[in-house]
């Protein structure tokens, strides 16, 4: 038997100039933290995923390409002050204040290139959202959000 493991990991790739610009060297520290703090708090896990615990390996295996979906889908949607980088792609092309020019984020589904098979069967998924951290609107510190998903033998779960 099989059970779920998933984790949401969270990092500000590149920062936004404008973010510190017209401001005292101590509110530049204070809007730093803040924005590390609103990044941060994206993080969580692994932790087991509720209600998906017993499975075989065929299920748990769909099951984990399911759950990855949904959290992708979450993360597309946005999340306070960190919005979907598609939804402000208008403004950082006005404002062009970091380079994108060499970052994929136009496709961020959950297909079989995100899938790793593990020799034992079991598989994992691994995707990303790209998000904008923006507490004051018009900043484009742009954030990675890595989503891992891997299927777990239940024994070893245990541990």
């Amino acid at each position: 038997m099989f059970k779920l493991r998933y984790s949401r990991k969270a990092c500000i790739i590149e920062w936004d100039s404008a973010s510190f610009t017209d401001c005292r060297p101590c509110e530049a520290n204070a809007i730093e933290e803040e924005i590390i703090e609103l990044v941060q708090a994206l993080e969580f896990g692994p932790e087991w995923c509720e209600g998906v615990d017993s499975l075989t390996l065929e299920k748990a295996n769909e099951e984990a390409r399911l759950v990855c979906e949904r959290e992708v889908l979450e993360a597309l949607d946005g999340f306070d002050n960190l919005p979907h980088a598609s939804t402000m792609w208008d403004e950082y092309k006005e404002s062009n204040t970091v380079d994108l020019k060499l970052r994929d984020w136009g496709d961020e589904r959950v297909t079989d290139a995100n899938r790793k098979k593990n020799k034992d069967g079991t598989v994992s998924y691994e995707a990303h959202t790209i998000h904008f951290a923006d507490p004051y609107g018009g900043l484009c510190n742009v954030v990675q959000l890595d989503i891992k998903v891997e299927v777990v033998p239940a024994d070893k779960a245990a541990k």
